[in-house]
């Protein structure tokens, strides 16, 4: 995809799904204040103008506060892709099947790698290496201390380096998408064909929308299955430059109101 000169306007027709990243997008990383007034304005316009608005996070259920679902949204993609929601009712839940999760627990515990589960409803430290996480979540010491209550939907190594972390990465590659943060130190794993881009389509699909009524709004590289899913991928601009190169439409940082901008320019809002 080619970024659309910065002074372009554009037109849409017609009712569209947008998709909006939380961390890096809508609001700062790690942050569970409410989007910015500007921008909550503008996904309120899109929402009066017939549009469906979209939360498209990595952030599991249990992990998405009542600061960022102060505004109302058509629905919610958690957990990478994992679980899907609309209008309060959950569509489809896929976390990780148990017997998968047990032996990545116990590859984990083998090779001493700090690693969170992330669960629908609360969060499970497994392993430890030399990043010491400082978080009071219940420890897992053995892989059978899983359960399938636990709903754990993906999962996240914390490590000193890349080096640390390698000898699980080879192990993990087959079953999981891994992405890294450009410091080598944060890792996230989804399952293989269970990403954004997957319930996107998924959603597409049963309400049968055409892709190119699809906006998808993102800022880092576990968005570009979600980009690329989309008829129009809109990146913040301070996404990485692999991630920028693939956008339909750059914008500006979330500090630079680059949701509402977007959708001002769009026609959205």
């Amino acid at each position: 995809m080619t970024a659309a000169p910065a002074d372009e306007r554009m037109e849409t027709v017609g009712e569209k799904w947008l998709f909006f990243d939380v961390d890096g997008t809508l609001v700062p990383f790690g942050e569970n204040a409410a989007p910015s007034k500007r921008t909550l304005d503008a996904l309120a316009r899109a929402r009066a103008r017939g549009h469906k608005v979209f939360l498209c996070t990595g952030r599991t259920r249990c992990d998405i506060g009542p600061g960022l679902l102060c505004f109302d949204v058509d629905g919610v993609i958690s957990g990478a892709g994992a679980r899907i929601e609309m209008g309060g009712v959950c569509l489809r839940a896929k976390p990780l099947p148990l017997t998968l999760l047990r032996r990545t627990a116990a590859q984990i515990l083998r090779r001493h790698v700090s690693c969170i589960l992330e669960g629908t409803y609360g969060f499970y430290y497994v392993g430890e290496g030399g990043e010491r996480m400082p978080w009071d979540f219940p420890r897992i010491r053995r892989a059978g201390e899983i359960t399938r209550a636990m709903s754990v939907e993906k999962f996240t190594a914390h490590t000193v380096s890349e080096a640390e972390f390698a000898p699980l990465a080879a192990w993990l590659a087959p079953w999981y998408d891994i992405y890294a943060r450009p410091d080598g130190r944060f890792f996230e794993m989804v399952r293989k064909g269970q990403d954004k881009a997957a319930a996107i389509r998924w959603l597409c699909q049963r309400f049968d929308v055409d892709k190119a009524d699809v906006f998808a709004f993102g800022d880092s590289a576990n968005d570009l299955p979600m980009l690329r899913a989309a008829g129009m991928g809109v990146v913040m601009g301070s996404a990485p430059l692999s991630v920028r190169r693939e956008a339909a439409l750059i914008t500006g940082a979330v500090e630079e109101e680059g949701v509402a901008t977007a959708l001002e320019r769009l026609g959205l809002a």
